[in-house]
């Protein structure tokens, strides 16, 4: 079979026939810009990119689970905000030794997942590059009825919930740094390896939880950044209660392999892309019970107090946590 040449045009033309034609109102693909009808409640706008060796190893993962987690991160700042996603536009920075075909399988699972929550591509830039292979999007959605959830705005009192588990992605990231590879050798290697390679944006699940939340953000960075971030310049504190952190069993196997600790792994692993939120204490009640109905789980981790500073208990005893979050610029 002959190998096809990269080339932007048939880029262009790829994406375009790959996925359904926008909706009516919207011009996509094929113009000078994409055209997105007005919406009186504003736009929410989230911006990711994803380089090669630094996000995703092609040895790692196939193309198409590159794809799907470049348009789920993405969709994830949007369900952090109580959005819907509608839009996307998408560049690449190509190496000219890169397949065609290694694209096209990338841009089939980006357009799936997508597509999933009904957003279309509605355009972008393709250039070529000496460098990495790196996939940047860009996706547009409407803010919630009750507007844009942000991480600003806790009061004391608020408890403080989490979607889901944490550290399962990170359990996967060291499975993949040890020599495992995709589909793994054993259940909770699969669900440790997808957990990283192939994560779930809580879209609908933010939707549903906007009404019921004060802040709300997700845990891209890992749990302990993502709670000095709630904090920052709010005058007020945090208990963190590290007992009832939601760590599956799956995490504490592979843990238990590298004879590492499953919650430091919750602290500090990232990409778990589950919703962190602070919830009036009036309306706990009504979040759990939409959090059931979407059969999701949400596990009450703490409560902000008046007093500035956080801290951490295990088992209502104060423990010192050190360490830091994912650092874009680490590695």
């Amino acid at each position: 079979m002959p190998t096809r040449r990269l080339d932007e045009r048939a880029i262009i033309a790829m994406i375009r026939h790959m996925q359904n034609p926008p909706p009516a109102g919207y011009l996509g693909i094929g113009d000078d810009a994409a055209f997105v009808p007005g919406d009186s409640r504003g736009w929410l706008i989230s911006q990711d990119m994803l380089v090669e060796n630094t996000h995703f190893r092609w040895d790692w993962a196939e193309p198409e689970q590159v794809g799907r987690k470049a348009a789920e991160v993405n969709l994830s700042d949007i369900a952090a905000m109580g959005g819907t996603p509608v839009a996307a536009l998408t560049s690449l920075a190509l190496p000219p030794d890169t397949p065609f075909e290694r694209v096209e399988r990338l841009y089939r699972g980006l357009t799936e997942a997508f597509w999933t929550h009904g957003v279309v591509v509605l355009g972008g830039d393709t250039v070529g590059t000496r460098g990495a292979f790196v996939l940047d999007v860009t996706v547009i959605g409407f803010p919630s009825e009750q507007g844009a959830i942000c991480r600003h705005g806790i009061q004391p009192g608020d408890r403080i919930f989490v979607t889901g588990s944490l550290g399962l992605s990170y359990a996967g990231y060291q499975l993949l740094e040890h020599q495992s590879r995709w589909p793994g050798t054993s259940p909770e290697e699969a669900r440790a390896l997808s957990a990283h390679l192939e994560p779930k944006a809580r879209v609908a699940l933010g939707q549903a939880l906007a009404p019921h939340v004060r802040t709300m953000t997700d845990v891209s960075d890992g749990l302990w950044a993502e709670v000095q971030d709630l904090m920052s310049d709010s005058g007020f504190g945090a208990e963190i209660w590290l007992d009832t952190l939601p760590i599956l069993e799956d995490t504490r196997l592979v843990a238990a392999r590298f004879d590492a600790s499953p919650v430091n792994w919750a602290l500090f692993g990232g990409e778990d892309y589950e919703l962190m939120m602070t919830v009036p204490l009036e309306h706990v009640r009504a979040l759990r019970q939409k959090a059931e109905g979407h059969g999701a789980n949400v596990a009450e981790i703490g409560v902000i107090t008046p007093a500035a500073g956080i801290r951490w208990l295990d088992h209502g005893q104060a423990v010192t946590v050190e360490g830091e979050g994912f650092n874009h610029f680490a590695h």
